[in-house]
């Protein structure tokens, strides 16, 4: 979740041991002020670069300030940032520091309560330039600075201060990531040892959604069986998708795809057999568009996916799994049916496609598809994608998915957080971003703040049964020009989803 706080990345100091463009220096193929600023926008709403060469750092899009007076260190540039900007504190960082933690920065904001400076301390020297500080502390600033004391130790004595030391980072298992998160760039050694590291780290972090091409994936299942699964998907959708010209639909292969990789991915993780999960990916939606129809009868689609498993992997060097292929796609909504460790890890697996930078792309893509464009309709529709990544990390069944989700939530929300700011600033309309509960359930919705008739928009929310979920139904209605919109979507499941409503006579 992103803070209500703000972040200040100083990036003013000389480099006279390594270079005066230190941030600009790559570590793992990406400037380190990119790699701060990247870390900055997931957790803050609020971020300010403080800098006295801002021509530098234009192409990270961040609101600048320079320093009141040049040359008095970063104690001078904090206190500059204090008073820039909005919210009461800010978390105060080097643009040199390649490996913040998210989860250190977050847990430590948690401490903020009742103290003026939050101080980590993990290898028993205070970390200054990874601190929150409260606007109150500028006058004590101010003072030392006019002294001529420029250390921001000098600070400490006239404030309240919460000291964060090894013991703390052990509590909460961060000692292990304050290894990396403290790492700052001074050195010509240091940079040649941290590069090195953090290239093979970053592709370590990357590796589920980067590898080898669509036929190397497919390896394990041999040609003719992976050509079939290809075959049925593809002329399923293309049925469906007849009335809307010639031409073969394939986003459903290319969403299975996916899903079997990041399966895999997920099931070496967990101890379970890669080759089954690749399978479950493959064919948990081949029941989509059976009949070239979506829910034919009121019947789900992954009742149709068991029925096109059993006969795609039939007399294959695969049959095997059949049953245990049908239990984990079965699991994805039956609320009666067996959890099994690969439906756990298929459910995962689902639900990570639809999260960061794969997410945002396929949510358009899929829109552009269904004749939808980027406008202020559409925007209401990203209340799905935010609910859906606001949710993740409690609602994810394994514990390599529920990793994965935290990062990627959190450039979901970045992003439509970013796309919503351009939007306003461009005029095109303006949306907030409303937290609500719709069953007991914590639901992220995109509020148009006025009408296009100029009246104020009343949101108002309910549920509805669908064949396969509880449906969270919301309506955006104007009483000045009584014009309405309404979507729905399958509420996620968090600790259960809501009882069924005893349907009405």
């Amino acid at each position: 979740m992103i803070r209500k706080c703000a972040c200040l990345i100083l990036a003013g100091g000389k480099g006279v041991r390594l270079s005066p463009d230190k941030p600009l220096l790559e570590v793992g193929g990406e400037p380190i002020i990119a790699r701060v600023a990247r870390v900055a926008r997931r957790v803050f709403d609020e971020v300010l670069l403080v800098t006295n060469t801002p021509e530098k750092y234009g192409f990270l899009g961040l609101d600048s300030v320079c320093d009141e007076r040049p040359g008095c260190g970063p104690l001078m540039g904090i206190a500059t940032g204090l008073k820039r900007i909005q919210h009461e504190a800010a978390f105060a960082c080097a643009a040199d520091m390649p490996f913040l933690n998210e989860d250190i920065i977050r847990a430590q904001f948690e401490e903020l309560d009742g103290f003026d400076i939050v101080l980590p301390c993990p290898r028993g020297l205070p970390e200054f330039l990874h601190a929150y500080y409260r606007k109150r502390c500028v006058p004590v600033m101010e003072r030392q600075l006019a002294r001529g004391s420029f250390k921001i130790e000098s600070i400490v004595g006239d404030l309240r201060v919460r000291r964060l030391d090894k013991e703390w980072f052990s509590a909460r298992g961060l000692d292990g990531a304050a290894e990396r998160a403290f790492v700052n760039i001074n050195t010509p050694e240091d940079y040649q040892l941290w590069k090195a590291c953090g290239e093979d780290a970053d592709a370590g972090r990357t590796s589920p959604f980067h590898g080898p091409g669509e036929k190397d994936l497919l390896e394990p299942l041999g040609a003719d069986l992976a050509s079939t699964i290809r075959r049925c998907l593809v002329e399923r959708e293309t049925a469906y998708q007849r009335t809307a010209g010639d031409g073969q639909y394939a986003s459903l292969w290319a969403h299975s795809l996916r899903v079997g990789q990041i399966a895999r991915h997920l099931a070496e993780r967990e101890g379970a057999d890669p080759v089954s999960a690749l399978l479950c990916g493959l064919l948990h939606d081949a029941g989509k568009f059976a009949d070239g129809a979506y829910h034919r009868d009121g019947v789900a689609e992954e009742e149709a996916a068991a029925e096109a498993a059993a006969r795609l992997l039939a007399g294959t060097a695969h049959e095997k799994r059949v049953e245990e292929i049908q239990r984990a796609v079965l699991s994805l909504y039956r609320e009666d049916a067996e959890e099994t460790e690969l439906g756990r890890i298929l459910y995962d697996a689902d639900r990570l496609d639809k999260m960061g930078c794969m997410g945002v792309a396929q949510f358009f893509a899929k829109n552009a598809l269904r004749r939808r464009f980027l406008d202020n309709d559409l925007l209401l529709r990203a209340s799905v994608e935010l609910t859906y990544a606001y949710c993740a990390p409690e609602t994810l069944k394994t514990g390599a998915g529920r990793r994965l989700a935290v990062e990627r939530a959190a450039r979901t929300k970045w992003f439509y957080a970013e796309l919503l700011s351009e939007w306003a600033a461009f005029g095109l309309g303006r949306f907030a971003v409303r937290h609500e509960s719709i069953e007991g359930i914590e639901c992220v919705l995109v509020v148009p703040e006025t009408c296009e008739c100029g009246g104020w928009v009343e949101v108002h929310s309910d549920i509805r049964e669908s064949v396969k979920c509880r449906s969270a139904v919301v309506q955006y209605r104007c009483p000045a020009c009584g014009s309405e919109r309404e979507f729905s979507f399958c509420l996620p499941n968090v600790r259960g989803l809501p009882r069924r409503r005893e349907r009405q006579d």
